[in-house]
C-alpha cells in the first residue's frame, strides 16, 4: 500500500530528466571521466544519481531471470529493468518520488532507512551485494539493452518497506550489513566515532585535519566488497568538515558562544514576563510592601525591587 499519493510517469523520461548535469558514463565498463549530461545519454553505462540525491535504487541481478522473476521473491514491481540481450542479467531500476539526501555529514535517519531497505532488497532480489551503484546499464540506450517498464509510479520509502522484512536493521546502534548502502552507513559511523576523538588534538590546518580524515576513511573501507573511491572521498569530506566546524577548538568557540548568546536571549524573556507579572501585581495591590510582593510573586525582594524600577 502507499503510504503517500505519487503522481504517475512515464519512467524513462523521468529518469532523463532527473540525471546529474556532470556523471560518470562510458561504453566498456573499466576506467571512467565525467562528461555533460547530452554526452552521457548515449554511452550504454550511465550514472544514475549524483553525489548528494538518491533517486534511484538499483540492483544487479546475474541470472537469466533476473529481468521478471523479482515478482515470485514477493518484491516490488521495478521501474525500469535493462536486461543483457546475450544472458538474461540485468539492472533493476526503483525510483524514489521524493530522493534522498546522502549528506553524510549529520546523522539522517531518512538515509538509514533507505540503506536498510536496500539491505533488504538486495537479500529479497538475491543481487550482487558487491555492487558499487555508481553506473548502471543505461534505459536509454534500448538499442543496447532489452528495456522494460514495469511500475509507473515512483515509489516513497514506506510504501517499498511494506514488500520487505526491516526487523533486523531497525536497532541503529548496530551496524546495517555490509551490502549496498549498508556500507555506506557503517563507514561513516566508523569515521564520525574516530573523528569526534581526534579532533580534539591540536591540528596544524583544517585542510590537514580533512586528507587526514580521508585517510582514515580509506582504511575502513575494509569491506569484502570496497566501497568506490568516490563514495570514500563524499563521506570523509562531510565528517571532515562537520567535525572541525562544530567540534575543533575553533568550531566548539563559535558553538559555546552560540549557546551563550541563546541563554542569555531566554533569560531576557522570562525576566521581562516576570517584570510583567511583578507590575500587575503592584498595581492590584497599591498598598502592599515590596516584600508581601515578593512573597506574592514567589521571587527576592531584590527583583521585586528591579522589575518596579524597570520600564518595559
Amino acid at each position: 500500500m502507499m503510504a503517500t499519493a505519487v503522481q504517475e510517469y512515464n519512467q524513462l523520461t523521468r529518469f532523463r530528466n532527473t540525471l546529474p548535469r556532470r556523471l560518470f558514463s562510458t561504453d566498456q565498463l573499466g576506467p571512467m571521466y565525467q562528461t555533460d549530461v547530452l554526452t552521457a545519454i548515449h554511452k550504454r553505462y550511465i550514472q544514475p544519481n549524483d553525489s548528494k540525491n538518491l533517486r534511484w535504487l538499483v540492483y544487479d541481478v546475474d541470472r537469466d531471470t533476473a529481468s521478471y522473476d523479482w515478482s515470485d521473491r514477493g518484491c516490488p514491481p521495478p521501474n525500469l529493468v535493462a536486461t543483457n540481450l546475450d544472458n538474461g542479467h540485468a539492472h533493476l531500476f526503483y525510483g524514489l518520488e521524493v530522493p534522498v539526501w546522502r549528506q553524510y555529514g549529520v546523522k539522517d535517519k531518512a538515509f538509514r532507512y533507505a540503506a536498510a531497505i536496500d539491505v533488504a532488497m538486495t537479500k529479497a532480489l538475491d543481487a550482487d551485494p558487491g555492487y558499487a551503484k555508481l553506473i548502471a546499464k543505461n534505459p536509454l540506450r534500448a538499442d543496447a539493452w532489452n528495456v522494460q517498464t514495469y511500475q509507473r509510479y515512483s515509489y516513497d520509502l514506506p510504501w517499498m518497506a511494506d514488500y520487505l522484512d526491516l526487523a533486523p536493521y531497525q536497532d541503529q546502534r548496530r551496524n546495517l550489513p555490509p551490502v549496498g548502502l549498508g556500507r555506506n552507513c557503517t563507514l561513516f559511523d566508523r569515521l564520525r566515532l574516530w573523528a569526534y576523538r581526534a579532533i580534539r588534538q591540536v591540528w596544524l590546518s583544517e585542510d590537514f585535519w580533512r586528507y587526514s580524515v580521508e585517510v582514515v576513511a580509506q582504511g575502513y573501507n575494509d569491506f569484502p566488497n570496497p566501497l568506490p573511491y568516490t563514495e570514500i572521498k563524499a563521506t570523509a569530506k562531510s565528517v571532515g568538515k562537520w567535525t572541525w566546524n562544530n567540534m575543533s577548538r575553533e568550531g566548539f568557540n563559535r558553538w559555546a558562544e552560540a549557546r551563550r548568546q541563546k541563554s542569555m536571549a531566554v533569560r531576557r524573556a522570562n525576566s521581562v514576563v516576570l517584570f510583567k507579572k511583578i507590575q500587575a501585581l503592584a498595581a492590584e495591590n497599591p498598598e502592599a510592601t515590596q516584600r508581601e510582593l515578593a512573597a506574592l510573586a514567589e521571587c527576592s525582594q531584590k527583583t521585586i525591587s528591579n522589575a518596579l524600577r524597570a520600564t518595559i
